[in-house]
């Protein structure tokens, strides 16, 4: 498998003594700072909570984001060489059918990207978390308390069109949301996870909507079907999934998503889907439970 491949490249890569070195002192002096700001804030405070500022966490957290990226960028410049030679050794069914490069090139970029995040996030996963935990403590008390109110709720509550009302009630989506991002450890991981579940949609959708009849005049399978998912159908089908899905703490993981994210990522489907993620946590934020409490449906 090529992405494993590459993987393994980038591996021995940080065992290099100054590579690893490198990464130590970076691990260290985030840490020390993550400490020293929240030993600070716990001395301010004089509540049984820890508060942390958003903006500042923000800040430390980009500051994390930023030598991830200058990593990657690193190695996909520096190695490319490298990388290369590996994608040539084996006929990669991936980079069948690609003649400028362009899977190869994803592929590299996300091998490269998940590899920098399991050597850098992961020794500093539980420091950030906490960080971002107690900076959006408030926020993920309220989410909490509304998408509880909001789990029973039927799709119709939630304005989606009834010709895209699945029988399912969009199951398969809820599961890849709840376990896929939710559940996984790697920002990169999760946000593949978003735009794996916005697929299911669509797809499930087609699925749903479809049939095949008995008997056609023409004497075959005849495929019927209804108009497609338009994106003003996409997002109150969305939106019914992030609450189905119950993810924990949907406020500070949204933001963890929105800093960590590979910035090159953010003007394609990964943007796209990310921001829709944001707008779905939002929309559940900005709801008035006296009125979720009234029968709205249609």
């Amino acid at each position: 498998h090529l992405k494993r491949s590459i993987q393994r490249c980038v591996y021995r890569l940080f065992l290099l003594p100054s590579v690893e070195n490198l990464l130590s002192q970076f691990i260290d002096a985030a840490k020390k700072k993550v400490v020293s700001e929240t030993t600070a804030n716990s001395k301010k405070n004089q509540s049984n909570h820890l508060k942390v500022d958003k903006d500042k966490a923000t800040d430390d957290v980009e500051k994390i984001r930023e030598f991830i990226d200058s990593m990657q960028e690193l190695i996909l410049e520096g190695c490319e060489d490298d990388l290369i030679s590996i994608s040539q050794r084996r006929d990669f069914a991936a980079l069948k059918d690609d003649c400028d490069n362009t899977k190869r090139d994803e592929l590299f970029r996300e091998a490269v990207r998940e590899q920098v995040e399991i050597e850098v996030y992961v020794p500093l996963r539980s420091t950030i978390s906490k960080h971002l935990v107690y900076a959006w403590l408030n926020d993920d008390v309220e989410m909490k308390h509304k998408m509880k109110a909001l789990s029973k709720k039927p799709q119709s509550f939630f304005r989606i069109h009834p010709e895209h009302r699945s029988p399912s009630e969009w199951k398969s989506v809820s599961t890849i949301l709840k376990e896929g991002v939710g559940r996984s450890t790697l920002p990169c991981v999760k946000l593949r996870a978003i735009v794996d579940a916005a697929k299911e949609i669509t797809k499930l959708d087609s699925e749903e909507r479809s049939y095949v009849p008995e008997e056609s005049f023409f004497d075959g399978k005849v495929v019927t079907k209804t108009k497609a998912l338009g994106a003003d159908d996409f997002l109150p089908i969305f939106i019914f999934c992030f609450v189905r899905a119950d993810i924990e703490r949907p406020s500070a993981l949204c933001a963890l998503l929105q800093t960590m994210c590979d910035p090159a990522l953010l003007n394609g489907e990964t943007g796209y889907y990310l921001a829709s993620f944001y707008a779905a946590m939002t929309h559940i934020h900005e709801l008035d439970l006296s009125e979720a409490n009234d029968d709205l449906s249609i």
